[in-house]
């Protein structure tokens, strides 16, 4: 299923003074997150819908045999609900004690910065919504928001979504 697995580090990813991005759209917006904050990249694929979630949860998807909460990202940030097309993808993220997608619109390349390009979000940006803004990374007129993938779900939520993997562990879903 796996459509295509983050590299896994060497001296290019580990390089202290380069950053290497994951650049990926959510409406009509550019986030990055860090690469090694990144499992894998998985087509959006068999969605198992779960009663009574959140509105940003989409279900559960299985991933390398594991059952993975699925979160949207488009409903995580208030942007409008839209028609997905075969772009979407999941980008899978280790979270605590778990493994967490993240739905976005589409995943567009591999980046490298130098660390010293990372830019403060602008003050208005910053609030508790937005607590998972690390910062903004400029390379000529394009602008992308660093997002840190942990903070994207409050310790609740975390909860939340382990106890539904279990629940559904415990169904044998598929």
């Amino acid at each position: 299923m796996s459509e295509s697995n983050v590299p896994s580090g060497g001296p290019d990813v580990r390089d202290a003074g380069v950053l290497q991005v994951v650049g990926f759209r959510v409406a009509e917006e550019d986030f990055a997150v860090d690469i090694l904050e990144i499992v894998g990249i998985e087509r959006l694929d068999a969605v198992r819908q779960l009663p009574k979630m959140p509105p940003f949860v989409e279900g559960v998807m299985r991933i390398r045999d594991e059952i993975v909460p699925l979160v949207k990202l488009r409903t995580r940030f208030g942007f409008a609900e839209a028609a997905r097309d075969e772009k979407a993808r999941v980008l899978v993220v280790e979270i605590g004690e778990g493994t967490v997608g993240f739905i976005v619109d589409g995943v567009s390349a591999v980046r490298r910065f130098a660390r010293g390009q990372i830019e403060s979000a602008p003050p208005l940006a910053l609030s508790e919504d937005s607590r998972f803004v690390r910062g903004v990374l400029r390379s000529g007129r394009e602008m992308l928001v660093l997002l840190d993938p942990f903070s994207l779900l409050r310790e609740d939520e975390k909860k939340l979504l382990r106890s539904v993997v279990d629940a559904t562990d415990r169904e044998g879903a598929d």
